[in-house]
């Protein structure tokens, strides 16, 4: 017979522990998943956060950072993780897939269709908007995509589609970021919402009195 589920208790912060209280279960921002963790695990993984209600709200898996990392939106993120029932394929293995196969016989390779959500504005999102149930990447049709080398940017052109620095939009609502006087990302955080907030790399230093 199988064992029956136990029931969990919320606490406010968002957290929800076992019956017993030995687990604590919290879940990832961007693909919705869940992560566990016994009491001397969750201590040391709140104290790097700050606090339970801090974990709550920026905590994201190492896999959805990767895919942050190498240039994809939070929004991308999300769909792909929607898309796949939650879970994220492994970023080397969907890279590989925009491999270009060899010509044979001189017949014209057909191309794939792939599975994550393209930056709105980008050619790849124009390329599904012909075919709404066609869903691309967002290096679809730029084979130059992956390229290396070191050219120069425009800051103001490059953040009209994408968030350059997704930690810092993720983790302190743009407070603190180099490029925020000429980034044009449509969800950047304004002054008004950072009332309130406070910088997680913000270092505060108290003043003693005269007693020391």
């Amino acid at each position: 017979m199988p064992r029956k589920a136990q029931p969990r208790k919320k606490l406010p912060s968002g957290v929800e522990t076992s019956a017993n209280g030995n687990y604590y279960y919290w879940r990832c921002n961007l693909t919705g998943n869940e992560t566990f963790a016994d009491k001397a695990r969750f201590a040391d993984v709140v104290n790097k956060y700050g606090s339970e209600e801090k974990l709550v709200a920026e905590y994201v898996t190492q896999q959805a950072k990767k895919y942050l990392q190498n240039g994809f939106t939070a929004e991308d993120v999300r769909a792909l993780a929607e898309a796949n029932g939650g879970d994220l394929p492994r970023l080397e293995a969907k890279a590989k897939a925009t491999h270009t196969p060899k010509k044979k016989r001189g017949r014209k390779p057909k191309e794939r269709p792939y599975a994550a959500t393209p930056a709105s504005g980008s050619a790849a999102a124009e390329e599904a908007s012909l075919d709404p149930s066609r869903v691309v990447y967002p290096w679809s049709g730029n084979p130059d995509y992956f390229g290396g080398g070191v050219t120069a940017f425009n800051v103001a052109e490059v953040s009209k589609d994408t968030c350059i620095y997704p930690n810092r939009y993720l983790s302190d609502l743009c407070k603190g970021c180099s490029i925020y006087a000429e980034c044009n990302f449509p969800r950047k955080y304004s002054e008004k919402d950072w009332k309130g907030s406070k910088n997680r790399n913000e270092v505060i230093i108290k003043k003693l009195d005269s007693y020391g």
